[in-house]
């Protein structure tokens, strides 16, 4: 037999619906009931269901964990919200460490093993403790107050080595400075509900303390919980609430998932995202230099990196036997290092160009127009562009201005430099208001017309290869049909006679004895006697 829809409401009598509403608000009520009565979530949770089996209505710990998260709204009530037309909170982000350490919040620093983790907070710690006033190149915000060390991650004698290091032992070896209580291997704590009331009992008796806790999995591995699920941060919030009202810091430290290590402090967290998203600022550290499939690690300089609801910064340090020491912004560093692969990564044409345009300007601060890339390497109009737009596009060129429109007319050409290049203080006037070839390359003319040796850089105003037609400069006057035959010294050029390149001359010195020819290499101006000629 077949039941249609409108015989089923046949079955379903009101009496029915009040006896399922009546039985699922008593398991509402039981649940307000486990929450006054047990403080650890995970029996919250088991209670409920043994209640709700009680009372005919079995349900799963999942449902259970929903049943007991609308009890503590239920019992919270809701808080009243800024509302229209008050004034808002305008407090800056209080800084401990400037930058990458936030004051009275949940801070997460994530990082490979055996990179410094533990190693950067205890000298952040010893040099504020120190009153340095900075650690790492970056300010340290009002007195060290009083820090308690969560270090179930690691042996008791290694916390002594880090903290020895920092002077935060006395010569007998006893634990001093600001740290006042430590638990390590040997002694563990954990974020069990006992372990998170203790931890919030010492931050209400010590407010404005700092809480360094090493490591998250290490402090949660006796509660099972799994770290691919949302409720791996758990007891990390409950941890952050405990501590919040009595604004106290937490630096917590976390792994990375190794496969991805790089890129931001999110995704490279291990396990959920859930817990790098309820932390205010996530750190995240890194080999600046990540070592070959096999290889030792070389390099010791480590990228710092934060990420959060405050600026970023970046980092690059190294820890060394005394101590952290500071490379500098690492934004620069890690700008330089990706330019560097850019161009070891450049090939043909590009590699040729890019090669040319460094050269010029590192011979004299010359910038290069597009006419004389293109006339250099035998280019169209179009390949030229394209190649100069390529370079653009990877950073290591960029437009510096056009050449001046010549006598015969045409378009001028877009001049370029390597990124990253100062221009020389050439002043500027409205009637040329983009910077020409010529405002490099012309200094003036000397004594008997010849061009002054430009000083810019240490270069020379005449641009030459091996193969150019040039003048030489003698008797005090410049005679023609030389050509250039040797430039591995730019201030000292070779050069040969164009036909006879037997005769040749050395240590000709550019825009001084030799400049481009000015007109037919072939038509001497002022004839000179061949040394050769008997």
């Amino acid at each position: 037999m077949v039941i249609t829809p409108e015989d089923s409401e046949v079955f379903i009598s009101p009496e029915s619906l009040s006896d399922h509403k009546e039985l699922l608000a008593r398991v509402q009520s039981a649940a307000k009931a486990v929450l006054s009565d047990e403080s650890d979530p995970f029996l919250q949770n088991q209670r409920l269901r043994l209640m709700a089996e009680e009372l005919a209505c079995p349900i799963s710990e999942r449902t259970a964990a929903i049943y007991l998260a609308r009890a503590r709204g239920e019992i919270a009530g809701v808080t009243l919200p800024r509302l229209r037309g008050e004034r808002m909170d305008t407090t800056p982000t209080p800084w401990a460490w400037e930058g990458v350490l936030m004051a009275g919040t949940f801070n997460l620093l994530v990082a490979p093993p055996k990179v410094g983790k533990s190693a950067l907070m205890v000298g952040m710690i010893g040099a504020w403790w120190r009153g340095d006033g900075e650690f790492c190149g970056l300010r340290l915000h009002g007195t060290c107050p009083k820090v308690f060390i969560v270090g179930t991650d690691q042996p008791e004698n290694d916390w002594f080595t880090l903290f020895k290091r920092e002077g935060l032992v006395t010569p007998e070896g006893d634990m001093g400075g600001p740290i006042e209580m430590l638990w390590h291997t040997g002694a563990p704590l954990h974020l069990t509900a006992e372990g998170i009331e203790h931890l919030g009992g010492l931050a209400e008796a010590n407010p404005g303390s700092l809480f360094l806790l090493d490591s998250y999995h290490a402090c949660i591995s006796p509660l099972g919980v799994d770290e691919a699920t949302s409720a791996f941060d758990g007891p990390a919030r409950d941890l952050a609430q405990a501590l919040a009202p009595h604004h106290a810091t937490l630096a917590m430290i976390h792994h990375t998932n190794k496969s991805v290590a790089g890129g931001n402090a999110t995704n490279a967290s291990r396990g959920s995202n859930a817990l790098p998203a309820a932390a205010s600022l996530t750190i995240l550290m890194n080999w600046f230099r990540q070592p070959a499939e096999g290889q030792t690690q070389n390099d010791h300089r480590v990228v710092v990196k934060t990420q959060g609801r405050a600026k970023g910064t970046t980092l690059l340090i190294e820890l060394k036997d005394d101590g952290w020491i500071h490379h500098g912004d690492g934004e620069s560093v890690l700008a330089a290092e990706a330019m560097q692969e850019a161009v070891d990564d450049l090939q043909g044409r590009q590699a040729e160009v890019f090669d040319y345009i460094k050269e010029r300007w590192l011979l004299g601060e010359f910038p290069v127009a597009g006419t004389e890339v293109a006339g250099r390497f035998n280019l169209d109009s179009s390949k030229c562009s394209r190649c100069l737009r390529g370079l653009a596009r990877k950073g290591l060129i960029e437009e510096c201005g056009q050449t001046e429109v010549g006598p015969d007319g045409g378009r001028p050409s877009s001049l370029y430099r390597p990124v990253g290049a100062s221009l020389p203080e050439t002043p500027q006037t409205p009637q040329t208001p983009q910077t020409t070839r010529a405002s490099y390359e012309t200094k003036g003319l000397g004594r008997l017309g010849r061009s002054e040796h430009l000083h810019q850089g240490g270069g020379f105003a005449s641009p030459l290869s091996v193969g150019d037609a040039v003048e030489r400069f003698s008797a005090g006057a410049w005679s023609n049909g030389w050509v250039v035959s040797d430039i591995s010294d730019p201030l000292s050029i070779t050069i040969a006679k164009l036909g006879n390149p037997l005769v040749q001359f050395r240590n000709q010195r550019p825009d001084l004895d030799i400049r481009p020819c000015q007109s037919s290499p072939f038509a001497a101006t002022t004839p000179e006697p061949d040394p050769f000629d008997f």
